[in-house]
């Protein structure tokens, strides 16, 4: 049988007090239940690299798609899961940026993200593709991505990393 249990979750619009909340409760979270200080780090770089890129699209949010962030813990993992909504012209780059990461082992990771921080290569909403890569490298997993629709015009993006023990 599959243990599940909820560390951390928020359903709603996100701003700076919110996430500096959230980055609070996690720390309390994880020291009431032993985590070790490693672990915590990892979990806390992909929560916060989560989070940015909740906040970057946080201008798509309606009445009916609020940003979702969650942390469970099942088994001897850890799983993050972030969703907004998202311009549909928006998924054709984050699918390419995600499948590129996905493609690579823990080497050609950190040649890509030194590659990537030397070259400066920006999007309008400031991303160079360095939250995935970071997701990827401290995680050591794939990461994992659907996009739900919403109307012709905007999808819900959903992203899940698992982090282990």
């Amino acid at each position: 049988m599959i243990k599940k249990e909820i560390i951390l979750s928020h359903n709603g619009d996100l701003n700076f007090e919110t996430i500096g909340i959230l980055l609070s409760k996690l720390k309390k979270e994880m020291d009431s239940r032993g985590i070790s200080v490693t672990l915590y780090k990892k979990v806390l770089t992909v929560m916060i690299e989560s989070l940015e890129n909740i906040y970057k699209y946080d201008d798509l949010i309606n009445e009916n798609y609020f940003p979702k962030f969650t942390i469970e813990r099942q088994d001897n993992q850890f799983i993050l899961t972030a969703g907004n909504p998202v311009d549909k012209k928006s998924i054709k780059m984050l699918k390419e940026k995600i499948d590129c990461v996905n493609k690579l082992d823990k080497q050609e990771l950190r040649k890509l993200y030194r590659k990537t921080i030397t070259d400066g290569r920006f999007s309008k909403k400031g991303g160079a593709g360095l939250g995935f890569i970071e997701m990827a490298k401290i995680s050591g997993n794939k990461i994992q991505y659907r996009f739900e629709d919403i109307n012709k015009n905007t999808s819900y993006y959903i992203l899940e990393v698992k982090i282990s023990n």
